[in-house]
């Protein structure tokens, strides 16, 4: 699925495999500042992350996908964290070029490089890398 993520930055767009794991991508990226709309096949209300500025996470995750927030993460980490990756690496920008100061791009790739390097194994690492089989 394709989204949008929204912030006072550049525009970016983030792929992932399902909707839990473009929630949690899109919340650790923007500590739950930034919101994402889906896009094409997907835009649907309920496909919408929204922004958790003053709080209110872990009652939508709750109601979303079964657990709090931490709990969704954790459990996305622990068995799906190639796909949390994958996601993170597929944030790209929207447009052209880059305008701003703020790389969300280049943050989601070291976000990326981070779960792949705490949760997976090296086999898993060279096997699982965009590029690499």
């Amino acid at each position: 699925m394709l989204l949008d993520l929204i912030n006072p930055s550049d525009p970016y767009t983030l792929e992932a495999d399902d909707f839990e794991i473009a929630a949690v991508a899109v919340c650790l990226l923007g500590a739950g500042k930034y919101p994402a709309t889906a896009l094409g096949n997907d835009a649907r209300e309920d496909n919408n992350v929204p922004p958790f500025l003053f709080g209110g996470h872990d009652d939508w995750f709750n109601q979303r996908f079964g657990a709090s927030f931490e709990a969704t993460a954790e459990r996305v980490l622990e068995g799906r964290a190639d796909a949390l990756a994958r996601a993170l690496e597929s944030v790209k920008l929207s447009s052209n070029r880059r305008t701003s100061l703020s790389d969300i791009g280049g943050k989601a790739h070291e976000m990326a490089s981070a779960v792949r390097e705490q949760y997976l194994t090296p086999t898993q690492r060279r096997v699982n890398r965009p590029g690499t089989q």
